[in-house]
């Protein structure tokens, strides 16, 4: 198993990584140490990478345990493919591709996607994160505030296991890891075109959906 996989170390999404000038991939001096054979190089990808990594199959999973094996995952089929990474994308791209795959063989294990809940996009990750909701809500929330935060949150991570697999990974690359129409289409070999109707699709879906569920619950 890689070794730093479990520490605290601050993450940094695809978006910062991709959103930088593309002359330089800033992993490049890690993959030269490594391909010249210093191993502990690979450490130092690893720690960069990791949160970021594990949050985003939190997401996709809905499961901490298995967002933590699939990111262990993620890392060991990078160690070993690495020596045939070409860096035709940047490494953060390519090991994202790598962990979505991880995700989408998890749930196929389980038999269909609609078994698992993914959590929130409000939701905090592994005690790195802070809710949207919480941070904007007021510093003394009334009870009836609280309730209805709840209630929403659970609503839509129950809308979120109804959506199609397709759609709910390009919703997640964009509202949580903040990802570029473009950046997603390369990070799932599909066009733009493709991405913004995955995503229409999605939020079309959760709009109605959410409606649906809130609409009944008040009643």
């Amino acid at each position: 198993m890689c070794r730093g996989t479990h520490g605290a170390v601050p993450g940094l999404t695809v978006a910062e990584h991709d959103q930088r000038p593309l002359d330089r991939d800033p992993d490049l001096e890690a993959l030269e140490a490594f391909r010249a054979g210093r191993q502990d190089a690979f450490d130092s990808l690893v720690e960069r990478h990791q949160r970021r990594i594990f949050r985003l199959a939190c997401r996709l999973l809905g499961d901490r345990d298995a967002a933590l094996d699939a990111a262990q995952e993620t890392f060991v089929k990078a160690w070993k493919a690495l020596p045939r990474f070409e860096g035709k994308a940047r490494f953060s791209t390519w090991l994202t591709r790598i962990a979505i795959n991880q995700c989408r063989n998890e749930l196929r294990k389980r038999g269909t996607v609609k078994h698992t809940r993914p959590l929130s996009l409000d939701a905090p990750v592994a005690g790195t994160e802070s809710s949207r909701v919480e941070s904007i809500a007021s510093p003394q929330p009334s009870a009836w505030d609280e309730a209805r935060g709840r209630e929403v949150r659970e609503a839509f991570a129950a809308v979120m296991t109804e959506l199609d697999p397709d759609a709910r990974e390009v919703l997640i690359l964009t509202e949580v890891e903040a990802l570029s129409y473009e950046g997603i289409a390369e990070l799932l070999d599909v066009p733009v075109g493709t991405v913004r109707s995955r995503l229409h699709r999605a939020r079309a879906d959760v709009r109605q959906r959410m409606a649906v569920v809130l609409g009944s619950s008040s009643s």
